[in-house]
């Protein structure tokens, strides 16, 4: 018996399986590239939340202090002037305990990648609440120049991640102090929101602004006594993020005359209100 040797396909057919496969491989791989920066990250978050910790920590251990103090002092003295301070003090401190607390969980919260609205006056508060100490520590007088603004469609945590990134490079480019200024602004006709970390520090040469966003360079020897910074990931981090916000990042830079990086959003779009009908 003869055996019947089949037929070889047709070039067109063996052009179409290997496109076939081709896409299919491309497909893999952009799905595993997507995997990979995903836990790039969160393993970013991590690390900034862990160099955050030694701060945070001593933050609320002042803010229970405080409340165990005049909680001792309101039991101690029975007058209602003293006792109403007293309370006053204890709501302050709890309040400020809380604001800590939220603005950590809201860094920590979860890996989703959902975007929601979000108002910047109130994400970058949040962030300053964290730094606040750090900031009175090394003589850097912060300034709001807030406009209004409208929200914008993000991931709170992630923005609070380049946030504070941006907030403790500034700082640590001022080591005998400065002013740091934050300002928000609105750009109408490009429907954007422009969100400005501008500090009075060291600045930078052309060379280095070069090799800002390279990962792993950096002009830190390591982190300092904080903890913070050395690592060269955080403005590599920033402008992922950014860019995935479809926004963009723009850095000016002078030696001795400081830094500015101005992060742009696309601003949300009011919602018109729904027209009943028959009015």
């Amino acid at each position: 018996m003869v055996e019947s040797v089949p037929e070889p396909l047709p070039r067109r057919d063996e052009a179409s399986v290997l496109r076939h496969q081709l896409e299919v491989a491309r497909l893999k791989h952009t799905a595993e590239v997507a995997a990979l920066r995903r836990q790039l990250l969160e393993a970013r978050k991590a690390a900034t939340l862990g160099e955050l910790l030694g701060t945070t920590t001593h933050e609320f251990n002042n803010a229970l202090t405080t409340i165990l103090n005049y909680a001792r002092l309101g039991l101690r003295h029975h007058d209602q002037p003293t006792r109403d301070k007293a309370l006053e003090r204890i709501l302050s401190a709890g309040t400020r305990a809380a604001k800590i607390t939220a603005s950590i969980l809201g860094m920590a919260r979860g890996g989703s990648a959902r975007l929601e609205p979000v108002n910047l006056e109130l994400l970058v508060e949040d962030v300053l609440v964290l730094l606040e100490r750090e900031m009175t520590k090394y003589r850097v007088q912060v300034e709001r120049e807030f406009a209004p603004v409208p929200k914008v469609s993000a991931n709170p945590g992630q923005l609070q991640q380049v946030l504070l990134n941006l907030l403790v490079n500034a700082r640590q480019a001022m080591p005998q102090g400065g002013r740091l200024i934050l300002r928000l602004a609105h750009d109408a006709l490009l429907g954007s929101v422009d969100l400005m970390v501008r500090d009075t520090g060291c600045g930078m040469t052309p060379e280095v602004m070069r090799r800002i966003f390279e990962p792993h360079f950096s002009t830190k020897a390591g982190p300092d006594e904080t903890g913070k910074g050395g690592s060269g990931l955080g403005l590599t981090a920033c402008r992922e993020i950014v860019e995935a916000h479809r926004g963009r990042i723009r850095v000016e830079s002078a030696p001795g005359k400081g830094t500015a990086i101005t992060i742009r959003l696309p601003a949300l779009r009011p919602v018109a209100p729904a027209v009943q009908p028959g009015v």
